[in-house]
């Protein structure tokens, strides 16, 4: 109310069973004689006594009045009704559960939730609200998170009073049972990133009793029905300044905390870059998978309907699993990378949910506050600062008479070319709040210049002194910050996308074919490779026209280019007639020299298998003016899921050869896979001539990507490739043969190799894209991921064990009922959850199984570049942290700055991996400039957004 004293909302669960109570308005009435502050109840004449499964409260200036409005969030009830389709319940109120939006008028607050689309349904499971504007366009929005399968709400203040939920759009995933949510410019590149957090064990033997994810069925039937992709761990949102974010929690080293409550940006060593605190602990593991077995059971709901159990029953169902374990406390590393720090923290172990910080001590850096359950509370007293320099400014805001702590306030820095975001928004975590001064880390270092944007976005320079503590209050008629103009989302370089003008309506379109249930223990579908694509001037009018494939049962295109810029659609019956093969990919080549470029297209979609015709890769004669028809002899008797196709003229004749990598055997995940060298005969027939050759090239693993380049520079192309499970290689070619030559010999899940010159020494580099670093996966020379391929179970059939290393011990990477369904054997062998945890890889499938069995290893996962020093000597550089961040599976050089060096655009995600893995969808298109042949550094392209 602005008397200068704090008042506290209390939110409180009411109409629910025998809990009628509402939420508490605590004013504060002044202090006593003994210093005590007094509170009285005043909900009521507030309008703010709702009575519902409340939560938590945020106030805040959502219409721009300049007084504080109120954002309740509420729970609901888990119960059989609300597992629905999304759309059944949008529109819909339910009375105590869903968001709130209170209006202040005067100190009457209004309930406008009907008309600010604010979301107050059924299936509202609200435990995580922070509010911060980020949009940056001077309005504050609101992230809520949701337990169970509802969707986190983004909602972005539309600046009329109302909110739109953009999740869907601007997320392309987020956690699951969503906690605690905390937002924060978390890499000083002055737009904030949002931190939701979850359940995800990091303890090997945790994660193995604990259910993870959805069946793949049951998690494509929700995305059917309207809910967002959410997987069960924390979610890190790198907010990438143009609407859209990409989630790094894996690659930033903060996905797995186990069971997760309040996380918390803030600077504990003053170094200038934004830690990270995270509460966690359950008294109860109420998701161990054995005690969920046990509840579930019909018979003992029966009991606990009939309140019939025995007393061994109960005794059972007392026995919860109960493990305490300690809070997190990470550095930030930069680069959104966070390290453990938990060597330097005291261990204890707690079940911890609430928490705050604040310089309890006053000695200038953060110490942090935390509820226990069942114990009593504790203070992480922060040593930082004990016998260092006092690197910290604490800056205090007195805003304007209706908005007294400046709350929506904002603090800009810039400092040794970064930029440093700090808001004033108390609500974080989890069910805390924390009114304490913006506590900015300046390592030592100067403050060039700082901006305060008051919460009426008027704005002043403010020259920061060495001053520890300084104080700056609102002032009337200061001029209004202009956010369209903020250069943070300027770039040197931009984008604008076309499409639409050049008639081209194409949808690459995957058949549904759940590559899973052949084989669950798959890491990652192989059958969703493409599509194809491929560029030629077709009907020699000078100008480049383009094929695109398509997935099996869906239209492929030809698409010819006018003068005008614009493209047609050319009817082409003989692909109409072939759409029941799967285009994996495609090139223009004239095979039987009459000039006009010929399509070949690869077949792959790992559906059909063994001598099935569509497992046959096509020629399709052109000619010359676009019409084409398929040669049905052009290949034969080689069926096979192709992972690329490449042409050379290999043997000299004047006639181009082809080179058909092999992906991978349908039903056969980890079964060695042919590669093939194809001569053509002159007339576009292609015979297998591989052994004449070369014995190696057949044998080159599960290929993902080819290319003919000059890499010896004797002016005759070399087979260059890269595999998943491989390394990378050369195959020179001499006295017509081809040698086998290993430029890296890092072997990682390659998807594709780009050949260049990087830096004008006459020598070939090359660009190769691999998963990346945002993967549940890692892998190192001591912890590689690896893959057993064998009959374990002795039915006649191999399957497949991934194993990766978590804690310093190698574990399947498959939870205990994914494994079960391929080995069913593991039934009888474990009965409980808590005995498969317990066990060691051996114990799982004997060592003599393991020792037999097809070996498969994978030590790096990084997107690099392999620069050559000659002699066909590279060095292995790791790409930019900004290209680690989901798996590339191509690029192409351009150059857009018009210097002598090339500069690459790479592209990537993939979705269709094992539901436990989670998809790769953090890219949007990457421009990297050549830093003078040096290596390469992302830059921001503008208008790019490729998902």
């Amino acid at each position: 109310n602005n008397d200068g004293l704090l008042d506290i909302y209390v939110s409180r669960v009411g109409k629910y069973r025998i809990l009628n109570s509402h939420n508490q308005f605590l004013i504060c009435q002044g202090v006593d004689k003994n210093g005590i502050p007094q509170y009285a109840d005043k909900a009521k004449e507030y309008g703010l006594d709702f009575s519902g499964f409340g939560t938590q409260a945020a106030f805040f200036d959502y219409d721009m009045d300049g007084d504080l409005d109120a954002f309740l969030l509420n729970h609901s009830i888990h119960e059989a009704g609300n597992f629905r389709a999304r759309k059944e319940f949008i529109g819909t109120s339910h009375p105590s559960s869903g968001c709130r939006l209170f209006q202040n008028n005067n100190l009457v607050f209004t309930d406008v939730t009907a008309h600010s689309g604010v979301s107050h349904t059924a299936i509202g499971y609200g435990l995580g609200i922070a509010v911060s504007d980020i949009n940056s366009d001077g309005y504050p929005d609101v992230y809520i998170g949701n337990d169970f399968h509802e969707n986190d709400y983004l909602y972005i203040n539309q600046k009329n009073g109302t909110f739109k939920d953009q999740s869907d759009s601007c997320l392309m995933h987020t956690s699951r049972y969503t906690m605690g949510v905390d937002v924060a410019d978390a890499n000083n590149d002055g737009f904030p990133d949002i931190l939701s957090v979850d359940m995800l064990p990091a303890d090997p033997y945790i994660l193995k009793r604990s259910p993870g994810e959805d069946s793949y069925d049951v998690f494509n039937l929700k995305i059917k029905y309207g809910y967002n992709y959410q997987y069960t761990r924390n979610a890190l949102q790198f907010n990438r300044g143009n609407g859209h974010f990409s989630e790094t929690g894996l690659y930033s080293g903060v996905a797995a905390t186990d069971w997760s409550w309040a996380p918390l940006f803030v600077d504990f060593d003053n170094d200038g870059l934004k830690d990270l605190f995270i509460s966690n602990g359950i008294p109860k593991r109420l998701n161990d998978i054995d005690y969920i077995n046990y509840i579930s059971d019909q018979s003992i709901q029966e009991q606990i309907k009939d309140n019939k159990l025995d007393e061994k029953d109960r005794t059972l169902i007392s026995k919860f699993p109960q493990i305490k374990i300690p809070n997190k406390f990470y550095k930030n590393a930069g680069n959104m990378r966070f390290d453990d720090i938990h060597d330097s923290v005291e261990d204890i172990s707690t079940y911890s949910n609430g928490a705050a910080y604040a310089d309890f001590d006053n000695d200038g850096d953060m110490d942090v506050v935390v509820n226990n359950i069942d114990d009593e509370a504790l203070i992480y007293r922060n040593k930082a600062n004990d016998n260092k320099a006092k690197n910290y400014i604490d800056v205090i805001l007195n805003g304007p008479a209706l908005n007294r702590n400046a709350i929506g306030a904002k603090v800009i820095l810039y400092a040794g070319g970064r930029v440093e975001r700090y808001e004033k928004f108390p609500v974080r975590g989890f069910l805390s709040s924390m009114e304490v001064p913006i506590h900015i880390g300046t390592n030592g270092s100067g403050i060039d210049s700082a901006l305060i944007i008051w919460p009426d976005n008027t704005f002043g320079k403010f020259n920061f002194t060495a001053a520890e503590t300084v104080e700056a209050t609102y002032e009337k008629g200061l001029p209004s910050y202009s956010y369209s103009s903020n250069h943070l989302s300027d770039s040197l370089y931009s984008a604008t996308d076309i499409t639409g003008a050049t008639g081209i309506e194409f949808m690459h379109r995957e058949n549904p074919f759940p590559e899973f249930d052949r084989e669950p223990l798959m890491p990652h579908m192989i059958s969703t490779e493409g599509p194809a694509m491929a560029i030629a001037d077709v009907d020699h009018n000078g100008l480049e026209d383009v094929f695109m494939g398509n997935a099996k049962g869906k239209p492929r295109a030809l698409y010819l280019q006018q003068a005008n810029g614009t493209f047609i659609l050319k009817e082409l019956p003989a692909l109409h007639v072939d759409s029941n093969y799967e285009d994996v990919e495609a090139i223009w080549a004239d095979v039987n020299n009459d000039t006009h470029p010929d399509l070949i297209v690869a077949s792959g979609g790992n559906e059909y298998f063994g001598k099935d015709y569509h497992l046959l890769s096509r020629v399709y004669m052109n000619d010359g003016a676009g019409n084409l028809t398929r040669k049905p002899d052009a290949i034969t008797n080689i069926f096979e899921t192709a992972g690329c196709i490449a042409a050379n003229d290999i043997n000299g004749d004047g006639f181009v050869d082809l080179f058909l990598g092999g992906r991978g055997v349908p039903l056969q995940y980890g079964s060695r896979t042919t590669s093939y060298l194809l001569i053509n005969d002159g007339t576009g027939k292609f015979i297998d001539k591989t052994q004449q050759y070369s014995a190696d090239i057949s044998k080159a693993g599960f290929v993902t990507d080819a290319v003919w380049v000059d890499m010896n520079n004797d002016k005759k192309n070399d087979l260059l490739l890269c595999s998943e499970w491989g390394t990378i290689d050369a195959y020179l070619f001499n006295n017509n043969k081809f040698e086998k030559r290993t430029i890296c010999n890092k072997k990682g899940w390659w998807n594709f190799i780009l050949p260049l010159d990087i830096n004008g020494d006459g020598n070939i580099d090359v660009v190769a894209g691999n998963v990346g670093l945002n993967s549940r996966l890692k892998a190192s020379d001591k912890e590689p991921v690896r893959l057993y391929y064998n009959d374990f179970d002795g039915n006649g059939k191999k399957e497949q064990i991934l194993t990766y290393y978590l804690a310093g011990k190698e574990i399947p990477f498959s939870s205990k009922a994914e494994m079960e369904r391929q080995l069913p054997m593991l039934r009888k062998q474990f009965n409980y959850a808590k005995e498969f945890a317990e066990a060691s890889l051996e114990d799982i499938v004997s060592s003599d199984k393991l020792a037999a069995a097809d070996h498969f290893t994978a030590d790096y996962f990084e997107n690099a570049l392999l620069i050559n020093k000659g002699n066909l000597n590279f060095d292995l550089q790791p790409l930019p942290w900004e290209v680690q961040l989901s798996s590339f599976r191509d690029a192409v050089v351009i150059n857009v700055n018009d210097d002598k060096y090339p500069d690459i655009l790479m592209v990537g995600n993939y979705y269709e991996n094992n539901i436990e893995m989670g998809r790769y969808d953090a890219d949007y298109g990457s421009l990297l400039i050549n830093d003078a042949g040096k290596g390469f550094k992302y830059e921001k392209l503008n208008g790019l957004v490729l998902k």
